[in-house]
């Protein structure tokens, strides 16, 4: 039996015992379920953070040495290959294993939590209005794939033309406050990997200039954002992006992209340990439940802290090969429930407030298949808007027949 957080779960995993409400009172799903996408989105509604999962019994047979570990993740992998029918280099997939379980300990050093100045301004800089960002740094992104991509098949990256990649889009990421316009702009492009941090990219620096980050670490940030998920590249494709529901071990594999792009940017000449941190700790969580490290909230750095909210947001909103994307607003949900007890407590508030500004106005895609209009946002529910739907005005804090499925 392995606890799996509720962000984490799949369809087709199976429950290892009873899940009941948040007061015990009635037993949702029984012992011995395979997980639907219902399943799932019931389990999110019910604010229910993690369950137990079945897996294999694997008590004389559990890797023991990291030799043993290193086979057995290699064997997975191999299995998944042959499933998938794609290529795969089991020796060079072995070495990237070995570099990982090579790594000594003390580097895992604790990231020091930062101090953020609140007096620091951000100096926005003004350009073409609306512009979708992929549009007009289409040359800077692909040749920031490029780079990116190339992990594939080598630990190099040139962090300088990041950087200088990253100053060339920066004014443009944070000149306009409406964030989830600029994420609806933006193109599906070839590398998935990529895809994914170009969106956490842009929305954590939105979160850090809120936060009152100083030019300077706006573009830390985005850096750090950009490259948390670089471990990504070693995961075989065919785990990756898997479109049946992952197996235990496969799972136990995907978990390794963390220490996988850490061990990438310890080679990498100029990275700071705030983008070090952010690989390392983007997926750990405040209670301890997360990985690769399970740190606490004062153990977690800061860009982590505001990463893993990012991450959430931008991975439930996204299509995924096992799922359809959820809208803005149950995500926003899902962060809220979440708010103080596995994310930051001051990064969730700062986000769900400076989100909720600006969907004001917003045309919606309603569950009940009729489209609205949404009117005003309560600072107190930011999840909960009141709509315009035919002259009629809705509290959706009130009323939860209906909810919100999307953004038109």
């Amino acid at each position: 039996m392995a606890k799996i957080r509720i962000e984490d779960i799949c369809s087709g995993m199976i429950i290892a015992e009873p899940v009941f409400n948040d007061n015990g009172t009635i037993e949702l799903l029984r012992a011995h379920t395979k997980l639907t996408e219902r399943h799932i989105e019931m389990l999110r509604k019910q604010s229910i953070l993690e369950i137990a999962i079945e897996e294999e019994q694997v008590n004389d047979t559990a890797p023991k040495t990291k030799e043993d570990l290193i086979l057995h993740h290699s064997e997975v992998a191999k299995k998944a290959s042959e499933e998938s029918g794609v290529a795969f280099d089991v020796l060079s997939f072995q070495k990237d294993l070995t570099e990982l379980e090579d790594l000594d300990s003390s580097i895992y050093e604790l990231g020091k939590p930062n101090v953020i100045n609140k007096q620091m301004m951000v100096n926005v800089l003004t350009g073409e209005g609306n512009v979708p960002i992929d549009v007009k740094h289409s040359m800077v992104l692909n040749n920031t794939q490029d780079m990116i991509t190339k992990l594939k098949t080598s630990d190099n990256i040139d962090l300088t033309s990041i950087k200088e990649n990253a100053e060339k889009m920066l004014p443009d990421i944070i000149r306009n406050n409406d964030v989830l316009m600029r994420l609806n702009q933006l193109k599906e492009m070839d590398n998935f990997t990529f895809n994914h941090s170009l969106k956490l990219s842009i929305l954590a620096t939105m979160m850090g200039k809120w936060m009152g980050y100083s030019d300077s670490k706006l573009l830390e940030l985005n850096e750090a954002a950009l490259l948390a998920n670089i471990g990504n590249m070693k995961i075989p494709s065919f785990i990756l992006q898997k479109e049946e529901p992952l197996t235990p071990d496969e799972y136990e594999i995907i978990k390794k992209h963390c220490q996988f792009g850490y061990a990438i940017l310890l080679k990498t000449d100029g990275v700071t340990n705030n983008i070090k941190y952010s690989a390392l700790q983007h997926h750990e969580r405040m209670d301890g439940s997360g990985y690769p490290l399970r740190l606490r909230s004062g153990q977690i750095h800061e860009f982590a802290k505001i990463i893993m909210v990012c991450d959430i947001f931008v991975a439930m909103t996204s299509d995924r090969p096992y799922r359809k994307k959820i809208s803005p607003f149950e995500a926003a949900e899902y962060i809220l429930w979440q708010s103080g007890v596995t994310l930051d407590t001051k990064v969730c508030y700062i986000f769900l407030q400076n989100i909720s500004k600006y969907l004001v106005g917003k045309k919606i895609k309603l569950s009940n298949g009729k489209t609205g209009q949404i009117i005003y946002v309560d600072p107190n529910y930011p999840t909960k808007p009141t709509i315009s739907v035919e002259n009629k005005f809705i509290d959706l804090s009130k009323d939860s027949s209906i909810s919100i499925i999307d953004i038109i």
